[in-house]
Order: C-alpha cells, then sequence, then structure tokens
C-alpha cells in the first residue's frame, strides 16, 4: 500500500478566472517502472518516449458496484490495466487483460459499451498492428462483464482480428481513436474505427471486388452475443479517406487530401436528431461527416474536406463535441499537434445551415484559441479541457463566456518526463457538483538525466505519473492524500504447520473489503477443492483450515500442493506438503 502526498501548485490564471480557483489531484498513480505487487510494467531500465500510457478512460462503473473505474493502457507490456476507487482518496488496481506477444505500440485507446445488447457491459480496445495468421491476437478485444465484483475476465470474451472477418481484408489494424455508441438508433451499439493501415488494400476481397486503401473510417455492429457460437462482426459502412468511391485507385476527392484516420466521434452538429459521425484525418486536420440517415443507413457528407489547419500540416490525437453555446446544435473541437509549442490551436467547427452533410461555405471554422496541444474534450457550461504541452503537466482550459473564448493554463505538480495526450470524459464520482477528468501521461521514464551530466538519476514516484485524476474546485486545497492498493498489498503466508498431517492453517492478509476466492491445486496443477468461493470478506487478517480433502470429501493422498489466494484476475500461489 503507497500512500501519496500530493502537493498542488497555484494555477497560473488568464482571463477571467477568479484566483483560487483551479484543478486539484484527487488520484494518481506512479509510473509504469514501478512495480505493481510483482507485475512489472514497463522493468527497471530506461523507456522511450513509445511507453507507457496513451489512452484513458475514467468515471465507468461497468460492474455496477457503485465505485468509479480508470481504465488505463500501457505501451510497454501492451495491456489495459484497471483502478477502482475503494472508498475516499483510495483507489486498488483490480484487474489486467490478458499477456500477449504483440512487439507493437498498442493499445491506444479504450472504451466500454454493450456491443452486443445483452445487458452485460464490455471493455474494448485493440492490440497489435499487423494482422493475419502469423500474430493471431491482434485485433479487436472484447472482455465482458461476468456479473460478479470486477469480473471482466483474464482472457478476452471475444477477438476479431479484421483480417477474415471483412469482405475486403485488414493486413494492419492501428487504431488510434475508436468511439461505442447507437449513432444510426436502431437500439443497438456500433463500434465507430479511425484505422491507420497500408494506404492500399493489398489483401483482396472475399466477394471478389475491387480492394481498396486500408486507411478507413468504419461502422460495424455485432450480430450475436459474446461467449457463444457464430458471433461475429457486420460492416455497417466503410470509406477511405484516400479513395472514397472504392476503385483502388489513390485519388481521393477531398480536397485537401485525405490522411491517416485519427479519429471518429458521434455528434449532431445541425440538431436535426440524426446522428454524424466526425471523421479526422493526418492531413491539415481534415475532417468530415458520415451522416445516419436511419437504421444500418448512411450519407456520405460533401467530398470539399474542412481543413482548419490549411496550409499548415497538422493532425488531432483526439476531437470532441459538444453543445457549448447552448443552441441545440454540437460543435466539434480539434486541439492541434503541430505548429510550434505555445502556438497549438484548440479549432472549432460549427455547421451554419442545418445541414451536416454540407460542409463547405456553410460551416464556421475557427480558433478558439492557441496552447493547446493533442486531445481535448468539450463539456457544456463549463469548457474545453486539453492536455499538456511535451515535458509538461499544464492542462489548459478553455471557457466560453458571454460569446467570447477565455483561457487559463493550470499547473499540477511536475510529471518530470512524459506529457497528457488524452483526456477523459468528465465525470463527478463524489456527486458534490465539481467535474472530475482522467488525464494519462506517455514517455513517462523510470530514470532521467537530471543534470545533464550523461548519467541517468532515478525518478521519484512521487513526481511522476502514469495517469492522474483531477478536480475542478474553486477553492481546491493544497495537499491531497492518495493510497494506492496494489496486489503486493495482498499478503499470503506460509500455511502452518508445514508439513502437515491431517490439517493446517492458511493465513491471509486482505488491505481492503474484496471478494476473494481460495483454491487448492495437487502437484499435477489439477484443481482439488476450493476452500473460499468468491466471498465478500473484510479487510484484515483471516484464518482458514484445510482438513486434506478433495471437492467430493474424499482424503487426497501425500505429496505437494498449492494453495491459492484469488480477486478480480490477480492471484498468489505458495506451496505445501501432506505427509502421511
Amino acid at each position: 500500500m503507497k500512500t501519496i502526498i500530493l502537493i498542488l501548485l497555484s494555477a497560473t490564471l488568464i482571463g477571467s478566472l477568479l484566483y483560487g480557483q483551479g484543478f486539484r489531484q484527487v488520484g494518481v498513480a506512479p509510473p509504469y517502472g514501478d512495480n505493481f505487487g510483482g507485475i512489472e510494467l514497463l522493468g527497471p531500465e530506461e523507456k522511450d518516449a513509445s511507453d507507457a500510457g496513451r489512452g484513458l478512460l475514467a468515471g465507468t462503473d461497468i460492474d455496477n458496484d457503485g465505485k468509479i473505474e480508470v481504465f488505463v493502457t500501457s505501451y510497454a507490456d501492451h495491456k489495459v490495466y484497471g483502478f477502482e476507487q475503494t472508498s475516499t482518496d483510495t483507489f486498488a488496481l483490480v484487474w489486467q487483460s490478458a499477456d500477449n506477444t504483440t512487439t507493437d505500440s498498442h493499445p491506444r485507446d479504450i472504451k466500454t459499451g454493450d456491443l452486443d445488447n445483452d445487458g452485460n457491459p464490455e471493455i474494448i480496445f485493440f492490440l497489435g498492428q499487423t494482422l493475419g495468421p502469423d500474430n493471431p491476437e491482434a485485433g479487436l478485444q472484447v472482455y465482458e462483464w461476468d456479473g460478479t465484483d470486477d469480473g471482466y475476465g483474464a482472457e478476452p470474451t471475444f477477438r476479431a482480428d479484421f483480417y477474415s472477418v471483412l469482405n475486403d481484408s485488414l493486413s494492419q489494424l492501428s487504431v488510434e481513436n475508436f468511439s461505442v455508441g447507437d449513432i444510426d438508433q436502431d437500439g443497438k451499439q456500433e463500434l465507430l474505427i479511425a484505422n491507420n493501415g497500408n494506404n492500399a488494400g493489398i489483401l483482396g476481397t472475399k466477394d471478389g471486388s475491387t480492394t481498396y486503401s486500408e486507411d478507413r473510417f468504419m461502422i460495424l455492429s455485432v450480430t450475436g452475443n459474446f461467449g457463444e457460437f457464430g458471433t461475429t462482426l457486420v460492416e455497417e459502412f466503410a470509406v477511405s479517406p484516400r479513395d472514397h468511391d472504392k476503385d483502388g485507385e489513390i485519388d481521393s476527392p477531398f480536397i485537401l487530401g485525405g490522411g491517416t484516420p485519427t479519429d471518429i466521434i458521434i455528434c449532431d452538429t445541425d440538431g436535426d436528431g440524426l446522428l454524424e459521425a466526425a471523421c479526422s484525418s493526418y492531413n491539415y486536420l481534415a475532417i468530415f461527416f458520415v451522416e445516419a440517415t436511419g437504421p444500418d443507413a448512411y450519407t456520405l457528407g460533401a467530398t470539399t474536406v474542412v481543413g482548419p489547419a490549411y496550409p499548415d500540416d497538422t493532425f488531432t490525437l483526439g476531437l470532441s463535441a459538444a453543445d457549448m453555446d447552448g443552441n441545440g446544435k454540437d460543435e466539434v473541437y480539434l486541439a492541434g499537434w503541430f505548429p510550434e509549442i505555445g502556438e497549438r490551436p484548440l479549432y472549432m467547427i460549427k455547421d451554419m445551415d442545418g445541414d451536416a452533410t454540407n460542409i463547405d461555405a456553410d460551416t464556421e471554422l475557427s480558433t478558439v484559441g492557441t496552447g493547446a496541444a493533442y486531445g481535448c474534450t468539450a463539456v457544456p457550461d463549463f469548457g474545453v479541457v486539453v492536455g499538456g504541452e511535451p515535458g509538461k503537466s499544464d492542462i489548459t482550459l478553455f471557457e466560453l463566456e458571454g460569446g467570447e473564448w477565455t483561457k487559463s493554463v493550470h499547473v499540477l505538480s511536475d510529471a518530470t518526463s512524459g506529457w497528457a495526450f488524452k483526456i477523459s470524459d468528465a465525470f463527478d464520482s463524489d456527486n458534490d457538483g465539481n467535474w472530475e477528468f482522467g488525464i494519462p501521461y506517455q514517455a513517462v521514464l523510470d530514470s532521467v538525466d537530471t543534470n545533464n551530466d550523461g548519467i541517468l538519476d532515478a525518478v521519484d514516484p512521487n513526481e511522476n505519473r502514469v495517469f492522474r485524476i483531477v478536480e475542478w474546485d474553486e477553492n481546491y486545497v493544497s495537499v491531497k492524500n492518495t493510497t494506492l492498493i496494489l496486489p503486493s498489498d495482498y499478503k499470503l503466508a506460509q500455511n502452518y504447520p508445514n508439513p502437515f498431517n491431517p490439517t493446517t492453517t492458511i493465513t491471509y492478509t486482505l488491505p481492503i473489503e474484496n471478494n476473494i476466492t481460495v483454491n487448492i491445486y495437487n502437484f499435477l496443477g489439477e484443481h482439488v477443492t476450493t476452500l473460499v468461493n468468491n466471498e465478500l470478506q473484510p479487510a484484515g487478517t483471516h484464518d482458514i483450515i484445510w482438513n486434506a480433502l478433495d471437492k467430493k470429501g474424499a482424503r487426497v493422498p501425500t505429496g505437494t500442493y498449492f494453495y491459492e489466494l484469488k480477486y478480480g484476475n490477480f492471484s498468489q500461489t505458495k506451496r505445501m506438503t501432506l505427509l502421511k
């Protein structure tokens, strides 16, 4: 168990904000270089900017236990880690996705939803990049809640590789961002994907049609239920910004060029009740809209693409849409990566004629302000929150007041290395009326050359982050204590006596109340019996006696046995010996 003292620096205020307002930290995780109770997330050696967290989802409660969750991605071991707020200012690591062998820089984004519409929500992300038989773990990963506390499974409930699922197969699936939602309002959620694939289609189609560029925006749905035979994905719509007519030629009519897809979000920019997919590409922040006109029916918007950054090439790591001005229509907000630090604009795209598919002269393009970076999230009646610039842990807040935008920069305690790529949607876990945001950090190092002398110095975990939760507070405090519960805080003692005959006592200590299972296995790894079966037990030390009987009540033979303490998909195991 770790208690972290968080020192909050004063906010740098610009514009009309009052003194004392700012973001205070209410949750934090140390760098991935730290060992989470035997789970080495990075290792002791220095890591470069391709490691650490790029995506984060915060504010969910998919197991319906009343405790907020934070899911954060890891470049280093290509996993997703799940934390849960177990009590005030306390977070526990409660889940991790399965081990894998991929070497690509994924996963990058994570969402939750109920794609098969069975009432059991899922954790959803993409793993790997190169598809095909040589990389069987790559593709869509779905972990479905099993109805128990933190019960998301140790292996995916469903996986789709996009090599065999689609008619026009993909050789590369690199998803920076994706969305989950019922865009066509048919009562079932869709999966919206912005895929950075190969420029041209190279694998061919099942029906003999022309293959086209793998740089695609796709809208997919699920048939069947996860975990059942025959469940698959159905392509409802797909378009390539490089080859919109799918003739195999890279001759996009998109006026500013269609490049690598970067994000796809659901919005209603014309206020007509029909939802759109806002699709952004790398080149000049090129963006176009696809409107869902009915169940599984979609209309591609004008091929004259809005490019707010033209003639400066740039891209975004995340779109956001919200009705900030209260006119009944969403605006789309884009935080530009380029140009130089300090000049990065936050763009706003606004429909003016009531037709989302017409985005030529009847669309307002404007710059809200500069100094933005990477992804953003827009919250009505609050503002647009953007992550900090490279090497900084700043949060930039743009507020709309009286038709004018004001900007304020809020400085958190130093991240030492790394920067915030994306910002989670707003949530209010403590119901105090103050918005909270999850912030992931990428390029977090275990060691840095702080003195510029060629010697790497260890980074203090208290001054380096992988993710934060921050809360807006008009009168925020200066110090906040946050406790992290890690797997190493669960203590499994050696049984006593050992060797034993005929009984032995197994002792374990729980740092917090949790559902616990205690299993016995023989030397071959075969299950012998369960002493505690997913039982909710209070924090503290517990004893349980095993009388050397199996699950049928028969006495087991002399030999070596293993006892396992398990919670969620974490476990500890020790060996014991039965003598007769």
